[in-house]
Parts: structure tokens; C-alpha cells; sequence
């Protein structure tokens, strides 16, 4: 018996008639309808039925029954976690999904961390409470990230985007091309000029196997290639139970940037405080997240595949003055260009490659493997490596603060 049954129902019809105005002013759920067509949602929280029914110009819902044939089935039980979310607030979720997702998964509230003694010191446990479950029947929602398509998970990402705002915190972040028809800075190629440049700075490293790698158990790429966190806030960074952590050398953190390169992966780094939160630790301006990431495991390249049709990424950007091309009438079709694109920036269009501007990230990948050379990237002026060096100091600065104190 749910002891606060009107209180849900307010609360659900809170977050349908705010899901009404996203559907009616969101030119995001616009694209994302052109393709899913219609989406009938179950929903059940603390007991209490609902459903929402989504299309492109129309939207219905309802509080206390449910669809008979819905795409997609939401239980929340906890009621403290369901009025939350029902209110728009903010629910700390990460999803909880086998390798062998087919359809149904759960969605993990992160209420803390616990520090625990091992043989290998003190490790960071991460704290979790079951937030929701989910059932898709819809192929159109092949992954858990493609929940964020919906207005409901939407209106909860605003608000939290609103406490963002709020703190005046600022992130950055970028891909670093590795295509070598860019030139060289300083007589060395791009990505590894930017890597150094925080790595000899940094007064603290810490290296980790890659969490996506692993996790898809990658048999192309090195997993040990993974994540470098550099700065003064990685020093309060309890190795979590997993992914081989451990503090690292400047020397062994070059080596890491020299093979990932070597090995064809896509550098990223600048300042993304969800990594930092990730593990337990506050993020003050001194936390640089550094990755590798591949085409066939990366979770930004899930995100933008499975998840709402956003302009890029938000967070991860292209590097100003990068421009990438083809040449339409050298361009024979193959189509290898859009096999490695893992940010869904390219296409065929009548048997030639076009590239969406907006979600090409500039890595380059694209231009290594055209056959012709139909696909360029170019940057305008060499100079633009200090310029994103500059930007990314900007919001994280990874020298050692107590020697600047002194």
C-alpha cells in the first residue's frame, strides 16, 4: 500500500505536463521523433501506474492505468528515488546492463563511496541503490543511453544541466586529431605536443586501464591503454576496486599517449567533472581527464549513437580551425569512412559520403581511411594547438597549487 498515493499522482502529472512542453518546444525531440515514429511508455513508481504516448505532433498521457502493448515498460519501487525523479530533480543513475543486453536492464542511484583496506591499501567502493527497471520492447531503443530520447529523462537532465549552470562551473573538452596531414607542432605531431604539455606539469598521474575496453571486452585494442587523470584533485583519488589503477610517472603517462597514438586511438582530454564524481572526488579545478578512445568501445561514441540526436557531444568539441571535407566526385562510395566514424558524423547520400557538421568531432579517423583521398581534415593554422592548450588551462589547471601558494 503506498501511503503517499496522491502525492505521487501530483507528482506525476508534474513531470507528464513538463514532458508536454519539451515535446511541444524541443527541436531535439523533433529529430529524434522523425525517426522513432510513435513511443508508448509504461510507467510504475512506488505502485502507481501511468503512460505517456509519444509522437511527433502529438503527445497523450494519463495517471493510474497502463497501455496493454507499450514499447517501453519503467518501474521505479523506491518512493523516495520516484518522487525525485518525478519532480524533475536530479537522481545521481548510472545503468547497471550485461554484454548481453537485450532489452532489459537496471538503472543504479550512486548514494556515496565507502573506503575500504585491501592488500593493495586503501580502495574507494562505490555505494549504489536500485533506481529503475527497465524493459524495452521498441528496436528502436537498442541500448540504455537511448532512454535519454524520452522527455522525462530529458526534463531530469535539465535540471541537472540548471545546477550546472548554477555553480559556475565550466567544462571543456576535445579530440585530438591524429591524421598526420594536419602537420607538426614543435617538430612533433599534435596530440602528443598537447598531452606533454599537462603531463611535465602535473603534480600528480593516475593511470587506468580503459572501463569501456574492458567492459566490451575489446579484443582489437590494448586495454591498458586507458584513462590518465592528472592534478592536485587526483591526489584525494582512492584507487577504485577495478581497471588496474594506480599512481603513474610522467615518463610512463608519454609512453601511454605514444602507443595510444601508435595504435590508431583517438585522444580526448580537457576537464569533465562527471569523471571525477565518478570516483568519489570533488573536482576544484584541478582534475584533467585524459582517455583513448576506439571505435568500437567508446562511451561517447554509444552515447551519440544510441542516445538523443544532439549537435556533437556538448562537452567534447572539435578543435577550432579543424575542417573536414570530401571531394565528392573522388569519392567512390565504399563507405569506409562511415564505418569508423563513431560519432555517427558521416553517411551515403546516392553513393557519396556526406558529413554532418555538426556531430563530426574532427578525429580524423575518417581521412586514414579513405581509398581516394576524397576525405580531407585540414586546420587553418598550426598556431590553433596553443589556442586549445590555452582554452583547456583555462578550466583546469594540473600544477601542483601548494608550490604556486609559496
Amino acid at each position: 500500500m503506498v501511503e503517499n498515493k496522491e502525492e505521487i499522482e501530483q507528482l506525476y502529472k508534474k513531470m507528464m505536463e513538463a514532458s508536454g512542453r519539451i515535446v511541444k518546444m524541443s527541436p531535439l525531440y523533433k529529430k529524434d521523433m522523425k525517426d522513432l515514429g510513435t513511443v508508448k511508455v509504461n510507467w510504475k513508481v512506488a505502485g502507481v501506474l501511468g503512460y505517456q504516448i509519444f509522437e511527433l505532433d502529438n503527445y497523450a498521457y494519463k495517471v493510474g492505468e497502463n497501455l496493454e502493448d507499450p514499447d517501453i515498460s519503467l518501474v521505479i519501487n523506491d518512493e523516495d528515488l520516484g518522487k525525485r525523479f518525478l519532480n524533475g530533480e536530479t537522481v545521481k543513475r548510472e545503468y547497471a546492463v550485461r554484454r548481453d543486453y537485450k532489452g532489459k536492464f537496471k538503472w543504479m542511484h550512486i548514494i556515496g563511496f565507502k573506503d575500504i583496506e585491501t592488500e593493495k591499501g586503501m580502495r574507494r567502493q562505490k555505494l549504489t541503490k536500485h533506481f529503475l527497471t527497465a524493459k524495452v520492447y521498441n528496436e528502436n531503443f537498442k541500448h540504455p543511453v537511448s532512454m535519454g530520447k524520452l522527455p522525462p529523462f530529458q526534463y531530469s537532465m535539465m535540471a541537472a544541466a540548471m545546477e550546472k549552470m548554477k555553480s559556475g562551473e565550466k567544462e571543456y573538452g576535445a579530440y585530438i586529431p591524429i591524421n598526420e596531414s594536419l602537420g607538426k607542432h614543435e617538430n612533433q605531431i599534435i596530440p602528443y605536443v598537447v598531452f606533454k604539455h599537462f603531463i611535465e606539469k602535473a603534480s600528480n598521474i593516475v593511470l587506468m586501464n580503459c572501463g569501456c575496453r574492458e567492459f566490451r571486452e575489446c579484443k582489437d585494442h590494448d586495454h591498458s591503454l586507458g584513462c590518465i587523470y592528472m592534478g592536485d584533485d587526483t591526489l584525494k583519488l582512492l584507487m577504485p576496486e577495478m581497471r588496474n589503477a594506480r599512481i603513474g610517472t610522467k615518463e610512463e603517462a608519454l609512453d601511454r599517449v605514444r602507443r595510444g597514438i601508435d595504435d590508431g586511438l583517438i585522444p580526448l582530454l580537457g576537464r569533465a567533472m562527471g569523471e571525477s564524481a565518478f570516483f568519489g572526488v570533488k573536482d576544484t579545478g584541478h582534475f584533467l581527464s585524459c582517455c583513448f578512445c576506439c571505435t568500437c568501445c567508446c562511451i561517447n561514441g554509444i552515447l551519440i549513437t544510441h542516445g538523443p540526436k544532439i549537435g556533437g557531444l556538448g562537452l567534447f568539441g572539435r578543435i577550432e580551425g579543424i575542417s573536414v571535407n570530401v571531394d565528392e566526385e573522388a569519392c567512390i562510395g565504399c563507405g569506409k569512412c562511415v564505418e569508423v566514424c563513431v560519432f555517427g558524423g558521416r553517411e551515403l547520400v546516392d553513393g557519396k559520403a556526406k558529413i554532418d557538421q555538426d556531430r563530426c568531432l574532427g578525429c580524423g579517423r575518417c581521412a586514414d581511411v579513405c581509398p581516394t583521398g576524397a576525405t580531407t581534415i585540414k586546420i587553418d593554422d598550426i598556431d590553433r594547438v596553443e589556442e586549445l592548450i590555452g582554452k583547456i588551462e583555462s578550466m583546469v589547471d594540473v600544477r601542483d597549487q601548494a608550490t604556486l601558494e609559496e
